[in-house]
């Protein structure tokens, strides 16, 4: 009762309790998330204490990964090997958040469990924001050092990870984020009118919309975006519906069209 009353900030407060249940904190994860017509999400795939509050947010990532996969692979927009790429995204994503919560249950309710071979604590905002996908969709930079997540306060705008927030005007006031949860975007710098020209046909020859961006003064005052998106005045960087970068270019190319083209191809498993 006492809890309650402290809970609900009211020490005076009629409190009833009507049932009272055990339960018992878990922390496992699926060792696949798909087979055949069957793939998990939630709790399906990753049951974690609630230290850190992780459980909820980890089944709505889950869902907003699968949704648009589901979506392009059941019209034809995409290669059914795009669902395979579920799995080699969420999998570890679900093992690494069910750790950081283990992790936090035993150093602060239940140091008894032992702390050995424990993964050292990664900060909250890094465990649910911070996360980095890896899969065939994903393009892979030369020299990449295969960090698995990073500061989101400190994006580096590299495949794999979220789409970095910038306050942007684009026909008002927004953030880039604003732009992402349909279709495939692209953003380009200042000088990257030949990649927003390659786009639309690049879109259309894989057969899905994509959009083009050339994020001038206009659009980025602050003049920011190609230092946050990690690219010079003639590169790219093309998002997907979900929102994460699936390939970028640090500069400008001989052939923006065939770049792109591919690009698109891999991130909807085309080639297979």
């Amino acid at each position: 009762m006492r809890y309650v009353r402290e809970a609900l900030g009211d020490p005076d407060i009629e409190v009833e309790i009507e049932n009272v249940q055990r339960w018992s904190a878990s922390a496992e994860y699926a060792e696949r998330f798909g087979d055949g017509r069957t793939l998990l999400a939630g709790d399906a795939g990753h049951v974690m204490p609630p230290t850190g509050g992780f459980g909820g947010n980890t089944g709505v990532q889950d869902g907003y990964d699968l949704a648009w996969k589901l979506a392009y692979v059941l019209d034809g927009r995409a290669g059914a090997r795009l669902l395979a790429t579920y799995d080699e995204e969420r999998r570890p994503v679900g093992a690494f958040t069910t750790e950081q919560a283990y992790t936090r249950y035993v150093l602060r309710l239940d140091p008894a469990l032992g702390k050995d071979n424990l993964m050292p604590i990664v900060e909250e905002a890094t465990v649910e924001l911070g996360y980095r996908y890896r899969s065939d969709a994903i393009a892979t930079e030369p020299g990449d050092d295969g960090v698995q997540w990073e500061d989101p306060r400190a994006p580096s705008g590299r495949p794999g990870f979220r789409a970095p927030h910038l306050p942007i005007t684009f026909g008002a006031a927004r953030s880039t984020i604003d732009l992402f949860g349909r279709d495939f975007v692209v953003l380009a710098g200042t000088e990257g009118d030949a990649w927003c020209a390659a786009a639309g046909p690049a879109g259309s020859a894989a057969g899905v919309e994509v959009e083009a961006i050339r994020v001038d003064e206009s659009v980025d005052p602050s003049g920011r975006f190609a230092a946050l998106y990690g690219i010079g005045a003639g590169g790219a960087t093309l998002v997907r519906p979900d929102g994460f970068v699936s390939w970028r270019a640090s500069e400008s190319r001989p052939d923006p069209a065939a770049e792109l083209a591919g690009a698109l191809r891999a991130a909807l498993a085309l080639d297979e």
